[in-house]
C-alpha cells in the first residue's frame, strides 16, 4: 500500500513509523512468560525414576528414543519442558503446540494431584 506525502507526515507527527510493526503486548501474560525459567535436563539422572519410566509408557517411548536438548527432552511429537520455580501458581501442567510443561519429575512424583493432571493431559492431547 502506498501513501502520500502529507499521510507520511502525519503518521511521522504520530510517532508511526512506515514498515513499523505494531507490538501489541498484554502486560499480564507477558511478565508471566518472562519469569518462566527451564529447569535444564539431564537424562542420565532421570533414566532411574520410577514415576518417568512410568511416563515414558504412557509416550509409548523408551530411553532410547529420547534427544536430551539442553533445557527440555525431545519426545518426538512433543518436546518436555520443566519448570523452575518456587512459585504454587506457575505449578501447572499444559500441553500446547506440541510443547509439554511441567513441574520437575521430583515434584511430579510426590503429588497426586500432578500425577493425575498429567495423565489427564497426555489422554486428552495425545490420544
Amino acid at each position: 500500500m502506498s501513501i502520500d506525502q502529507r499521510q507520511f507526515q502525519q503518521l511521522s507527527e504520530m510517532g508511526i513509523k512506515l514498515w513499523q510493526r505494531r507490538e501489541i503486548s498484554d502486560k499480564r501474560n507477558s511478565s508471566k512468560l518472562s519469569q518462566t525459567t527451564y529447569q535444564s535436563v539431564d537424562l542420565a539422572s532421570l533414566v532411574n525414576n520410577v514415576c518417568f519410566s512410568d511416563i515414558l509408557q504412557a509416550f509409548n517411548l523408551t530411553i532410547a528414543e529420547i534427544n536430551q536438548r539442553g533445557d527440555h527432552l525431545d519426545l518426538g511429537l512433543v518436546n518436555w519442558y520443566f519448570i523452575d520455580t518456587d512459585n504454587k501458581d506457575e505449578m501447572k501442567i499444559t500441553l500446547l503446540n506440541n510443547k509439554l510443561v511441567t513441574p520437575t519429575i521430583n515434584y511430579i512424583s510426590q503429588s497426586v494431584k500432578f500425577k493425575k493432571q498429567l495423565w489427564q493431559t497426555i489422554n486428552q492431547q495425545l490420544t
